[in-house]
């Protein structure tokens, strides 16, 4: 239908029942406001929540900022709580923002005091003269920020000796801007172990450590000399094979007996026993003092070594694995040896442990004074220093009393393990007083 014309000729078009565009009612003008209340409301509520989170609160149940735990005297103000730092974290020796920085200097320079203090004496006996340099203190691990340490020390031995070095492990905990450091054999030793973080110190290996800290000179006596189960320890090279025994000191060592040297056949020095591996006073060419501590917490060390294997310090070691090869070197100081060689001892936590009456491998060893020397024996036969001695690989102690003989070693021949076809050693003979000079 068409629409009709108006006197000035113009069409006129039916309104539209529509709104017109761009104009809102009061409805759309509500629903705008609501949404931009509860906007500014949102962004309100997450300013708070970050300040919380930030300042360490919690919410409680009214949903306020550090609300939860907050006692309220009678008829008086809120008690103001401290802020904390949030529960993740919070970890053993962590450094609280605002507090000093954990001081490596200090501490090695602590360490060395201690190490002195503790195991000076024993090193000047063992030396025969004062140390003439400051301990050598070395990191085995240490916790990310630096705030809990184990760690080895060294008291060198001077250049004319040819001694074992006197070692210890050290643990320091970093805590209300100071060191708290202890030696293995002290009491707090153990404790300290106990405190370190899981992520840088496992269970077992601190427990390793600390029996070896806490083990006695009784406990360490029985373990070797049969009275009581030991760590079936073996001599430190391959079963079957002889080896030179050697005086381990040159000099008038003090007693008791506490080291022997060996050397002879392919050089290779393995594990006398399964425990865990540590190093003392590395070196870029391979050098150190290895000490693998076994179960029972006793300990086997291997000086002059070369070519120690780049393992983690605390690995576990089996019986026989390789720990490197003799040598002449000497990386905690002392003489160089004569010739290629390894000095081994058994040691705990609070220093050596004497040969005299020790069963290694179906050997019992022996000392004797004017000069110190010690030597081997095995039923009848005697090995004196400069003999050679069989590995017969390891012997339970319990087989027979350190008294009466002991039978061969599977595979092995009478005469004091000889292999077919050898012939014995010129040092073996029948039992009686040793009257050899020891070998320089």
């Amino acid at each position: 239908m068409r629409a009709r014309a108006g006197s000035g000729g113009a069409v006129r078009r039916p309104k539209s029942k529509g709104r017109p565009r761009g104009r809102r009612g009061p409805a759309d003008r509500l629903s705008v406001g609501a949404f931009a209340l509860s906007f500014a409301i949102g962004l309100s509520l997450l300013a708070i929540v970050e300040r919380a989170l930030l300042e360490g609160g919690g919410f409680g149940t009214s949903g306020v900022a550090g609300a939860e735990g907050t006692l309220r005297p009678r008829g008086g103000k809120a008690a103001p709580t401290p802020r904390a730092l949030p529960r993740q974290g919070r970890r053993p020796g962590a450094v609280r923002p605002g507090a000093p920085a954990p001081d490596q200097r200090a501490l090695v320079a602590q360490v060395r005091r201690l190490v002195l203090a503790r195991r000076g004496a024993a090193a000047r006996q063992s030396y025969g003269a004062a140390p003439a340099r400051a301990p050598l203190v070395g990191t085995v691990r240490a916790a990310r920020d630096r705030t809990w340490v184990l760690g080895t020390a060294a008291i060198p031995v001077p250049a004319a000796s040819s001694a074992m070095p006197e070692v210890a492990f050290y643990t320091a905990r970093w805590t209300r801007g100071r060191w708290q450091a202890a030696l293995s054999g002290d009491g707090a030793f153990g404790a300290l172990l106990a405190r370190a973080p899981a992520t840088v110190l496992s269970r077992d290996e601190a427990g390793a450590l600390a029996r070896y800290g806490a083990v006695t000179a009784q406990q360490a006596a029985a373990a070797v000399n049969g009275t009581r189960v030991g760590d079936g320890l073996m001599l430190p090279w391959r079963v079957g094979a002889s080896w030179t025994l050697g005086a381990s000191a040159t000099g008038a060592p003090a007693r008791p007996l506490g080291t022997l040297a060996f050397w002879g056949g392919d050089g290779r020095v393995l594990a006398a026993g399964d425990g865990r591996l540590y190093r003392f006073c590395r070196t870029s060419a391979g050098g150190a003092l290895a000490m693998v501590i076994h179960r029972s917490g006793l300990a086997t060390t291997y000086y002059g070594l070369r070519g120690v294997p780049e393992l983690r310090d605390g690995s576990v070691v089996r019986r026989g694995d390789p720990l490197g090869r003799t040598g002449t070197g000497r990386p905690c100081g002392g003489a160089p040896a004569p010739r290629a060689q390894v000095g081994f001892a058994l040691r705990r936590g609070d220093g050596q442990v004497p040969l005299d009456g020790a069963r290694i491998g179906g050997w019992t060893f022996r000392e004797r004074a004017r000069p110190l020397l010690g030597y081997a024996e095995r039923g009848a036969l005697q090995v004196l220093p400069g003999g050679l001695l069989a590995n017969l690989g390891p012997v339970p102690p319990t087989d027979a009393p350190p008294s009466s003989p002991s039978p061969p070693a599977p595979g092995a021949e009478p005469g004091g393990g000889a292999r077919p076809g050898d012939s014995p050693a010129p040092s073996e003979r029948p039992k009686r007083r040793p009257s050899a000079q020891p070998q320089q």
